[in-house]
């Protein structure tokens, strides 16, 4: 079998060498799809790669599966690329094919840019039409195409497979269970075998580029700049003919915009090799910061000690493509490869092969394909970037991904603990979600379903909250609604009383345990300032619960285990220090991309603001404990870098007095403390009032309950928790001090945190006992290694 006739990056399961199914896996790695495959499910995916652009993207596809002996289907799964359209651009070509008017195969309704197929002839497109069926299992814009293709694939596949794609078209949510249940569904499928066709690999030789090894050592290369790291500031030098000037900012991007606008206002112009050189400079700083990896220039800087002015950097743009070119930058046997490729077919391509930086960017400035276009030496930077960033993924052992602006160490055993202060929402959700994303644990969600996660602990700081959530930023805005609105319709959410469905944030506050706990917590405040209070929406009896059900399902008997659906925003505790309120959130598990802004908006203006206002105090810092923060990879990873490249406001002066403060063997005076210590094997019972309470917590040993769910859904789950604290009956005494503890497996170890209402510093060593304890029966019985405790104490008295 000659497969794949033209080269392709592809995953090729041995298991699936006769297998029927292609998947085309758009801005997902292919790895990682694989592994969400079932393994008895493997045996029918012979291939599995990306989809990126239409001419070397879907063209390959095309030829590929058309020559291999087995693929009868492709799914085309995960998000497109908005600016090529590949899957949408597929689906027009099998329904419409070209348009007779234009030259070069034009896809008729063809969208975003160059939807042409220049390489596949009409007749090669119809055979790929009648021997290969195209499934849409991906995200698309709502202009009615993919709903088109549907009513057209109807009659031409087997009832099955179309009912199976259909019910999760109708859904609209595309994670790993969809494309499990369609690969199943053509597993049982006996489809007759097709015959390969025969192609002649010279047709297609265009679009293997040759391959061009660029030999040679970096030397030393004089440039008029130097690029280095303030901090979180990435600072560019830079002296001209026409004047010398500086810029700082967060964003490589916008950096390399804002110095190629200013350089066509002075006139100026540097050769191709400078500008590619700048891009390099700039990236490699920024993955000095982002990924706190030392590194030293590429160049040698000429810079001058003239005095020089600050250039603005711009606040936002977007790049504009290059009418001819386009670039394709990736690490393959620890050989940096560049592929210059063309839109139009009667353009060369090439494929440049290299070792070491400075001799690729002279190959490159030589041949300098680029356009002539208003934004010709920003696409020039941006190569420089990309490639410095490949250069220095390949010098670290780290995987590099093209147009993501940090390398990426994939973590699958350690599990983070992430502290974010700032004194703006966007900016430290932007340095939560990064950090996350680069350093969190990659593991598969509880939920199968929901695919694949980052995840870590997260306590995030806002200081003076009053201000730094003054505004909901645009960037979050959703359709028509406004932040405005948005803002509002979180407030009103989290202040209703009333249940609706399992349960609801405000219900849980203002009714479900026969109280108001928001206006008890006013009231206690009003006559014990120098004490906190704790709102709690967890019901540690009624909650993570586990149950089973039996179904009939067509003859056959099912057994389920479902579980309750538990509240995320598990506690709320306040606490005045220096006549100022301050607020301590938890969350049992926490979506850090789309359900973050909303909580943390909800809660300040629906809750803290209503506490601080009718108390006539200032607003303090707002601590959100996400203790098990994730972002979905499958549905989220756009979005989350998106936030990544927004720019935000730099970091003030913080006042920093309300902590964390670090705990070692004595509680400070005051504020918020932190530990984070290794979990040992702690079998004996400590004497600590908080445990007599949550073995008998209403009557229900609360530990051996969180326990046993575990032990029935999965070690990985999140949802069972346990206190000491009853907001049917809140008493503020030491055996109610614990308000949170949660363990469970993360990276193949469980971790713990506790969370405390503090009295003396000597209460520390009983905490950790505690806490030690608990995590011992968890590992007894649930059969999982230990890993590490993060503890958490605020103050008992104010001060």
């Amino acid at each position: 079998m000659n497969f794949p006739l033209v080269e392709a990056i592809l995953e090729i399961p041995p298991e699936g060498k006769n297998g029927k199914i292609g998947i085309c896996t758009n801005t997902l790695a292919p790895r990682m799809v694989l592994n969400e495959i079932v393994e008895e499910d493997r045996s029918d995916v012979a291939a599995i790669g990306s989809l990126v652009v239409n001419r070397d993207g879907a063209e390959r596809m095309i030829v590929n599966a058309l020559t291999h002996p087995t693929i009868q289907y492709i799914i085309l799964f995960g998000d497109e690329t908005l600016s090529f359209r590949p899957s949408t651009n597929l689906l027009q070509a099998l329904m419409e094919g070209y348009d007779p008017s234009k030259p070069g195969n034009v896809i008729k309704g063809g969208k975003g840019i160059a939807f042409q197929y220049p390489s596949i002839t009409p007749p090669v497109l119809d055979s790929f039409r009648q021997n290969v069926v195209i499934l849409p299992l991906f995200m698309a814009p709502a202009d009615g195409i993919v709903e088109k293709y549907m009513e057209w694939l109807k009659p031409r596949i087997p009832e099955a497979v179309w009912n199976s794609v259909k019910k999760w078209q109708d859904k609209k949510k595309f994670y790993y269970d969809a494309l499990g249940d369609v690969v199943r569904t053509i597993h049982h499928e006996n489809a007759p075998r097709k015959e390969a066709l025969t192609l002649d690999p010279k047709e297609f030789q265009h679009l293997q580029p040759p391959v061009v090894n660029v030999e040679g050592k970096s030397g030393s290369v004089e440039v008029p700049f130097d690029v280095h790291a303030e901090g979180e500031d990435i600072v560019v030098r830079i002296d001209t003919e026409k004047g010398n000037g500086i810029l700082r900012g967060k964003d490589s991007f916008l950096l390399a915009y804002s110095i190629m606008e200013k350089m066509r206002a002075l006139n100026v112009k540097w050769s191709p090799l400078q500008e590619l050189a700048l891009g390099a400079e700039i990236s490699r700083v920024e993955i000095q910061i982002k990924n706190t990896i030392e590194s030293k220039s590429f160049f040698q800087s000429t810079l001058s000690s003239a005095p020089r002015e600050e250039w603005i950097v711009a606040s936002q743009t977007i790049m504009k493509p290059d009418p001819r070119f386009y670039y394709k930058i990736s690490v393959k046997d620890e050989k940096l490869r560049v592929q210059s490729m063309a839109h139009d077919t009667c353009e060369t391509v090439v494929e440049w092969r290299a070792t070491e930086l400075i001799p690729l960017l002279e190959k490159m400035a030589q041949e300098n394909r680029f356009a002539s276009y208003e934004q010709e030496s920003l696409h020039r930077m941006y190569v420089g970037s990309e490639v410095a960033r490949a250069v220095l993924a390949l010098q670290h052992t780290a995987q590099f991904l093209q147009d993501f602006s940090a390398l990426f160490f994939p973590n699958s055993t350690q599990f983070p603990f992430i502290v974010v202060d700032g004194d703006s929402f966007l900016g430290n959700h932007q340095k939560i979600v990064t950090q996350l994303f680069l350093n969190g644990v990659t593991m598969r969600h509880a939920d199968v379903q929901k695919g694949m996660m980052r995840s870590a602990a997260i306590l995030s700081i806002f200081r003076r909250a009053g201000e730094s959530l003054e505004s909901l930023p645009r960037i979050y805005a959703q359709g028509t609604q406004t932040p405005e609105d948005m803002r509002t319709q979180y407030c009103a959410e989290l202040s209703s009383p009333e249940a609706k469905g399992t349960y609801t944030y405000g219900n849980r506050t203002k009714s479900y345990f026969g109280r108001d706990q928001l206006e008890e917590t006013i009231e206690f405040l009003r006559t014990h300032p120098e004490q906190p209070y704790v709102i709690q929406r967890m019901d540690y009896v009624q909650d993570m619960g586990v149950h089973t059900t039996t179904t009939d399902d067509k003859g056959k008997t099912r057994t389920r285990v479902e579980a309750t659906h538990d509240p995320c925003l598990t506690h709320d505790i306040y606490f005045i220090q220096g006549n100022r309120l301050h607020s301590f959130h938890i969350a049992r598990a926490h979506n850090m991309v789309n359900a973050y802004p909303e909580n943390i908006f909800g809660l300040h203006d629906a809750y803290d603001r209503v506490i601080a206002d009718t108390l006539k105090v200032e607003m303090g810092d707002l601590f959100m404990l996400s203790n098990r923060g994730n972002i979905l990879l499958l549905t989220e990873e756009q979005r989350a870098r998106k936030i990544m490249n927004e720019p935000s406001k730099p970091v003030g002066e913080l006042n920093k007095e309300s902590g964390p403060y670090s705990i070692h063997s004595v509680y400070p005076s005051k504020g918020v403390g932190m530990l984070q210590v290794k979990l040992e094997n702690t079998p004996s019972k400590p004497m600590h009032a908080s445990l007599d309470v949550i073995e008998t917590y209403e009557g229900v040993n609360i530990l051996e309950k969180s326990i046993q769910y575990l032990k029935d859904r999965g070690t990985t789950h999140n949802n069972p928790i346990l206190g000491a604290w009853n907001p049917k009956n809140p008493i503020m005494d030491d055996a109610h001090r614990l308000i949170f503890f949660q363990c469970n497996e993360q990276g193949g170890k469980l971790h713990s945190t506790g969370v405390f209402l503090q009295g003396e510093g000597d209460k520390v060593k009983g905490d950790l006992e505690l806490c030690q304890y608990f995590s011992t029966q968890y590992s007894q019985k649930l059969g999982v290694a230990l890993g590490e405790l993060i503890y958490i104490s605020l103050p008992w008295k104010g001060v």
